[in-house]
């Protein structure tokens, strides 16, 4: 089962922004989540990874990976919604961001479609309007979204389509996940930049750069689509709006796929900075040792 695209409402920001009861937690025990995290099995760069069955990564010098397993208990330590579907983690090692590769096998996207960046961002109002009902009736916090943080573009010749969203949860803060689509012939990865809005450009460049060396394998790169191959069945525009979960809300199933839609947005909270400073200090600090 291709997993539902994570734009689809956000509500894994929601759930995230979380409660009271969280902060307590976070800001009580700091240390015992830093020592889980500090033990999982970080892939240290230089180093090239294989993902999946489609694509390799080269882990850049001061930056650190993780496999889908570790990335699913790094997601619960950090009180981010873990993906079913092999998602993976990589970070500098300073912890100042982090980002997410994540494949869904959903058939081959078609690039022809005009991107309307003003009805793109309507429709993510009006998705999100609709998922703050089912939010709220669960009394979560709810998500505004603001507007683009960075418009959508697509290159067609990386084939790779790119934007950002201001998001403001109804506790008053704001998060923004930079977003990349990572066209291949059967599909596409998700590529998430998890940052605070401080030093986003920074981080957006350096993100940038280590995404680059994500490739997908010969056979799997988006111009070896050949007839006959899985076609998806929505186009660029829904990658933005929620892919699968777009279809499905015209449909009147907001109440069925609430509970996947848990895993969308991922970010930082306040109460986890602490812990992502005292992490990237640690492992800057181990560097200077090796």
């Amino acid at each position: 089962m291709p997993r539902i695209s994570r734009l689809a409402a956000g509500i894994g920001l929601c759930l995230f922004c979380l409660t009271p009861a969280f902060a307590q937690d976070a800001s009580s025990s700091p240390e015992s989540a830093q020592q889980q995290i500090m033990r999982l099995h970080w892939v240290e760069g230089p180093a090239q990874v294989t993902i999946g069955s489609n694509a390799t990564f080269n882990v850049p010098d001061g930056y650190r990976f993780l496999g889908p397993a570790d990335t699913m208990k790094f997601m619960e330590l950090t009180r981010n919604i873990a993906s079913a579907d092999g998602g993976t983690v990589f970070a500098p090692d300073d912890f100042a961001w982090w980002g997410e590769f994540e494949y869904a096998d959903v058939g081959h996207v078609a690039d022809n479609e005009k991107i309307d960046p003003d009805k793109l961002l309507s429709s993510l109002r009006d998705n999100q309007a609709e998922a703050n009902k089912q939010l709220s009736a669960r009394g979560w916090a709810t998500l505004e979204v603001v507007g683009w943080q960075q418009a959508p573009f697509y290159d067609p010749e990386t084939h790779d389509l790119s934007w950002a969203v201001n998001l403001r949860n109804s506790g008053g803060s704001e998060d923004i996940n930079y977003n990349t689509r990572l066209l291949s012939r059967t599909g596409y990865t998700a590529a998430t930049l998890v940052a605070s809005p401080d030093g986003l450009q920074q981080s957006i460049t350096q993100f940038k750069q280590v995404v680059a060396g994500y490739q997908f394998i010969d056979d799997q790169t988006y111009s070896a689509y050949k007839a006959g191959d899985k076609v998806a069945k929505y186009g660029l525009a829904a990658l933005i709006t929620g892919g699968a979960v777009a279809v499905a809300a015209k449909t009147g199933l907001w109440k069925v796929i609430v509970g996947v839609l848990a895993a969308g947005w991922k970010f930082i909270a306040a109460g986890v900075v602490a812990l992502f400073a005292a992490l990237g200090k640690f492992f800057k600090r181990m560097g200077r040792r090796s």
